[in-house]
């Protein structure tokens, strides 16, 4: 490794200093003017590999405790950066967008309002109840080893998210959706249609999962229409169909569930920020 005098690097501590400085900054200034900005740049940028919800994709899950314990500057240090081996540096998006990120994400862990961990206040065995039966959650979502797997696992979900942000995320659940999470249907030269998600795609092929779980290999040269829509597989009307009551007692099973659940270790030799 190429030496550096002492007064280098103290220079480069200075300045790396001054750009966390100046992104705790603008998040103090910005605090309270929403999270759209964010929203959209964690669509573009990130929800392709960790989730729309920063569950997890082809990434690690962005609100798994570790994640969650870092400092809004260890965030934006990993955002500007990158990690060795793993994700990029994203510092063309500019310090301000880094930082709009940065809060989004806290809003995707449940932190924006919620010092410690969350508080169930509904009722448990009601949420169960209701997510294994009227509201059909499991049908697309596991938990603890139950349920579907079209969607996320939710089984550590609750430990990072505070009940009136689960709550949120149900009723408006295309806020916003990620590419990977839209819902496309297709139909073949055949005449069959499918409606699903897109699991993979290149110029010649196409793997569509659809409700069921099952798996679709499908040759683009045998496919007439591709439309893809702007939402994704989750129900639009649980805002009507669940009262606040409900929602809160779903929230407060899911609360319960991911602080039950012992979270899972980092995988052998993977930095603490995560990455692909």
């Amino acid at each position: 490794m190429t030496h550096l005098k002492g007064g280098r690097w103290a220079n480069l501590w200075v300045s790396a200093g001054l750009f966390l400085l100046a992104g705790m900054s603008m998040m103090a200034q910005e605090q309270g003017r929403g999270d759209a900005q964010g929203a959209g740049e964690f669509a573009i940028n990130c929800a392709n590999c960790h989730g729309s919800d920063g569950q997890g994709a082809k990434a690690p899950s962005l609100t798994a405790p570790n994640i969650v314990a870092l400092s809004n500057a260890e965030l934006i240090r990993v955002v500007h950066d990158g990690v060795s081996g793993g994700m990029p540096s994203f510092a063309q998006l500019g310090d301000a967008n880094i930082v709009s990120v940065v809060r989004y994400l806290r809003t995707l862990q449940g932190q924006g309002d919620m010092v410690g961990p969350a508080a169930a206040t509904g009722d448990v065995a009601a949420g169960r109840a209701l997510y294994f039966g009227k509201a059909q959650c499991s049908s697309c979502h596991m938990i603890q080893g139950k349920g579907g797997f079209i969607a996320s696992d939710l089984t550590a979900y609750g430990r990072s998210h505070a009940a009136n942000a689960i709550a949120k995320a149900i009723v408006t659940p295309d806020n916003p959706v990620a590419p990977d999470a839209r819902v496309v249907e297709v139909r073949t030269k055949t005449g069959k249609k499918l409606t699903g998600v897109v699991r993979n795609e290149d110029n010649f092929d196409m793997v569509l999962q659809t409700e069921d779980g099952r798996f679709h290999f499908l040759a683009q040269s045998d496919l007439i229409d591709v439309h893809r829509t702007d939402h994704s597989l989750m129900p639009q009307d649980y805002g009507r169909r669940l009262t606040p009551a409900e929602l809160n007692n779903i929230a407060s099973f899911l609360i319960v569930a991911g602080q039950t659940t012992p979270a899972e270790p980092l995988p052998p030799g993977r930095r603490h920020g995560g990455g692909r």
